[in-house]
C-alpha cells in the first residue's frame, strides 16, 4: 500500500505538561488494536495501539485518514532458551531488525511512538535487557528524532523502575499494562522512585489470574456490566488525574478468546459494542452515546458442586436496556480453555451440541455433557442497535468412578 506522503508530525514530552504534538498538548485517548478503527475513531478516540510492524503500513493509513495516531510496537525477543540479553550477536541481530522496522515509517504523519518491546523484562532484575532497551531507544532516536520511545511492562514493580532508572535515561516514558492493580497505581509510582512520565499501555477489567474461583479452579469473570464500573472507576481515579499519566490504551479494541470467549474484548465476536465501550466514549469525547448498551446482572441457577454427566438446570440472567429496546438472549456452552497463551489466535468455537435444551428469554435450561470436565455458560444479550452485554459461569461434570 502507499503511504500517504507528508512530513512527520512532531511529539515533544514534558513530565510536568505531559505530551505535545505538533506544538498542541495532546492526550492519549485510545485502545489497542487494528480492526473496527472506524468505530473507535467515531467512539471518540484519537490512537490506537500495535504490538508489532507486522500490519503496519496498512494500520498508518487507515489511522491517518480516521484522524488516528499510531503508538508503533516493535517486538523484542524475551529472555529464553535461544535468545540472551547477555550474548552480542543475539543483540546486534535484533538491533539491526528494529533499525528495519523504523526506518519505513518513521516519517508518517499519523506515527505517535515507538513502542520497544512488550513485557520483554522478565522480572525486571535483568540488566542486560534494560542496557540493550537504552541502546535501542538511542538509536530510534537518531534515525527518527520527531517520535519518543517507550517500552511496555507487565505491571512497573520497585525492581522494573529501579532497572529503568539505572539503566534507560533515554527511554521517553514507561508503558504500564495493568489490570486490577490500576487503582494502586497512583500510590504505588512514588514509592518505587517513579517520577517520568508514564501511559498504560493496556488496562481493562480484572485479568483472571486476579479473580475469584469456581470450585472447579476455573476462575469467575465479571459480567460486562461490572466491566464498565470498573473501567469508569479506574478512568476516573487513575487515567485522569493528571499530571504524570499521557493518556492510555484499553485492552482490547475488537475481539480475542483467551481465558474465555468474552473476558478482554470490548467488542463481541460479532462486532457488537459492550457497555465498557459506552464509557470510554463518555471519556475520550465527553458526550454519552445516544443509545446505550444493556445492562446485565450476574448469572444465576448455575449449579456451584458438580453436576451428574447429562443432568441439566436452569440458569437465568436479568437484563434491561437503557432505552427499552428489545432485547434477544443467545446462549451457548463451550468447553472450558485450561491453558493460557496470549499469542494464540483462537477462533469463536462452536457451541457443544445438545447442551442447550431450551431457551425462553432470560432462561435456558441447559444439560450437563456426559464427559467429565470443566465447561463454562454464556449468555449475549442483544438490543438491535449493535450492543450487547454478556454473563457467564463456569460448571463442572463430574467424574463417574467405576465400583
Amino acid at each position: 500500500m502507499t503511504q500517504t506522503q507528508a512530513a512527520p508530525v512532531s511529539v515533544t514530552l514534558n513530565v510536568k505538561t505531559g505530551m505535545s504534538r505538533g506544538g498542541k498538548p495532546y492526550f492519549v485517548k485510545g485502545a489497542g488494536g487494528e480492526t473496527h478503527l472506524d468505530e473507535l475513531a467515531a467512539r471518540g478516540a484519537n490512537s490506537l495501539r500495535t504490538w508489532s510492524t507486522r500490519r503496519l503500513s496498512e494500520t498508518l493509513e487507515t489511522a491517518a485518514k480516521l484522524g488516528l495516531t499510531v503508538s508503533a510496537g516493535i517486538w523484542l525477543e524475551p529472555e529464553c532458551s535461544w535468545f540472551s540479553y547477555r550474548n552480542p550477536e543475539h543483540c546486534a541481530k535484533q538491533r539491526e531488525r528494529v533499525k528495519q522496522e523504523v526506518l519505513p515509517y518513521r516519517d508518517h504523519p499519523a506515527l505517535l511512538a515507538w513502542g520497544l518491546g512488550n513485557e520483554a523484562e522478565g522480572d525486571g532484575t535483568n540488566a542486560a535487557y534494560w542496557q540493550q532497551l537504552e541502546q535501542l531507544a538511542l538509536m530510534v532516536h537518531e534515525l527518527d528524532p520527531a517520535h519518543p520511545t517507550f517500552t511496555a511492562v507487565a505491571g512497573l514493580s520497585a525492581e522494573k523502575a529501579k532497572g529503568l532508572n539505572e539503566h534507560t535515561p533515554h527511554l521517553d516514558y514507561i508503558g504500564i499494562n495493568t489490570y486490577g492493580g490500576i487503582f494502586g497505581l497512583r500510590e504505588s509510582l512514588p514509592k518505587i522512585g517513579w517520577t517520568r512520565p508514564w501511559m498504560l499501555t493496556e488496562w481493562g477489567p480484572r485479568g483472571f489470574w486476579e479473580q475469584p474461583k469456581h470450585k472447579s479452579g476455573a476462575p469467575l469473570e465479571q459480567t460486562s456490566t461490572a466491566k464498565a464500573a470498573s473501567i469508569r472507576r479506574g478512568y476516573d481515579e487513575v487515567i485522569a488525574q493528571v499530571p504524570g499519566c499521557l493518556g492510555s490504551y484499553a485492552f482490547v479494541w475488537g475481539w480475542k478468546f483467551e481465558a474465555t470467549a468474552t473476558w478482554f474484548g470490548l467488542l463481541t465476536n460479532e462486532g457488537l459494542a459492550t457497555p465498557s465501550v459506552d464509557v470510554l466514549q463518555e471519556k475520550w469525547s465527553g458526550k454519552a452515546p445516544a443509545n446505550r448498551a444493556p445492562e446485565i446482572e450476574p448469572m444465576r441457577g448455575v449449579p456451584k458442586e458438580a453436576v451428574k454427566p447429562g443432568g441439566s438446570f436452569t440458569a437465568e440472567v436479568v437484563a434491561r436496556d437503557p432505552e427499552g429496546d428489545a432485547l434477544v438472549w443467545e446462549w451457548s456452552v463451550f468447553k472450558e480453555k485450561t491453558t493460557h497463551n496470549a499469542a494464540e489466535r483462537l477462533k469463536m468455537p462452536a457451541t457443544l451440541k445438545g447442551a442447550v435444551i431450551s431457551t425462553s428469554k432470560n432462561q435456558a435450561v441447559i444439560q450437563a455433557p456426559t464427559k467429565s470436565g470443566v465447561y463454562r455458560l454464556h449468555v449475549w444479550v442483544k438490543d438491535g442497535q449493535g450492543h450487547a452485554a454478556t454473563a457467564n459461569l463456569p460448571f463442572e461434570v463430574e467424574k463417574i468412578v467405576s465400583p
